[in-house]
């Protein structure tokens, strides 16, 4: 959500126009992320979001965007992508996939509560269960096999300590994609950032955003990379541990809309650790391989390690939180 691809409003003028949503009467950087370049557009007729796909291969779009519209009207509350007369959803802007998606009202929060916990957690499981009717596939490429090629890829830029830490969580981890558990579609990526807050009336609902790091993978693995967000104990900054009520919550809000199997509760340990090690490569490379772009926000990659640490050291923990 970096921008790496300026464009003019003119130029953003020109690309919304099949669309039909108006003129635009304001436009606005996106000042966060850092994976696709995005833009505020509000035009006579509402408030969108811009994305042009600066990693994203053509062809992989059209799972993310197809998954979007079908959760979108499975009643699952998200961003959706909008469709020209001609039923086109991406098109090109300065020679990139580009496209035009609702933008949803609502903020982020920074510090969670239980209660949003909770909400959190049956989001995902609605999502998850929404998911199971939607017909495309996408591997995760953020998987196993990715975390071991991406370790080698860092090896020379890591200390005698640190390649010693990750080996040892792979070595851990060599059996993840061999897990018998629930499988379907992932968000893949359900931070904080990742979720805005509908606070109208008497309403508190959690909606979903950025779903360019979904795939086909273990449901438990999506429960854990949001755990690993949104229920951090911020009190013991800069230490890395859990949040237990907010970490029950979460879980027990999941639990209530697709309950556990004995499986997951066993692998649930596991899980964590394995979510704490994708976050950890992933800001390890980008804190080693910075992309030249115009606005970039660095990620706190040593936190991730020792969130991983704390895993390893907690697991039975880190198990009581969970139950079938």
């Amino acid at each position: 959500m970096s921008v790496f691809t300026p464009i003019t409003t003119a130029e953003a003028r020109a690309f919304i126009v099949p669309y039909r949503v108006g003129d635009i009467i304001d436009f606005q950087n996106i000042a966060a992320g850092v994976e696709n370049s995005n833009f505020f557009v509000t035009t006579t007729e509402g408030r969108f979001v811009l994305t042009i796909f600066e990693k994203i291969p053509r062809r992989d779009l059209d799972f993310y965007m197809g998954l979007m519209l079908h959760l979108h009207a499975s009643g699952v509350a998200c961003a959706a992508p909008l469709t020209t007369a001609d039923k086109v959803v991406i098109r090109e802007l300065k020679d990139k996939p580009a496209a035009l998606v609702t933008r949803l009202s609502g903020n982020d929060i920074a510090h969670p509560t239980p209660q949003d916990c909770h909400a959190v957690g049956a989001a995902l499981a609605r999502m998850h269960v929404a998911a199971q009717s939607f017909s495309l596939k996408m591997p995760n490429w953020r998987g196993f096999s990715w975390w071991r090629s991406y370790a080698d890829d860092l090896t020379v830029h890591l200390s005698v300590a640190v390649r010693a830490q990750i080996a040892a969580e792979l070595a851990h981890q060599q059996d993840f994609d061999r897990l018998d558990l629930p499988r379907g579609v992932i968000h893949g990526d359900l931070f904080r950032d990742n979720i805005l807050w509908d606070d109208h009336g008497s309403h508190h609902t959690p909606q979903m955003i950025d779903f360019y790091f979904a795939c086909n993978e273990q449901w438990l693995f999506d429960v854990a990379v949001t755990a690993n967000d949104w229920c951090l104990d911020y009190s013991a900054y800069p230490e890395a541990r859990l949040h237990v009520a907010n970490a029950k919550a979460l879980l027990a809000g999941y639990a209530g809309v697709r309950p556990f199997t004995k499986a997951e509760v066993a692998a649930w340990p596991q899980m964590l650790r394995a979510a704490a090690l994708r976050t950890w490569l992933g800001r390890l490379g980008y804190h080693h391989f910075p992309r030249d772009s115009e606005l970039t926000h660095p990620k706190d990659h040593a936190f991730s390690a020792r969130l991983l640490h704390f895993h390893a050291a907690n697991e039975a923990g880190n198990r009581a939180l969970i139950t079938i």
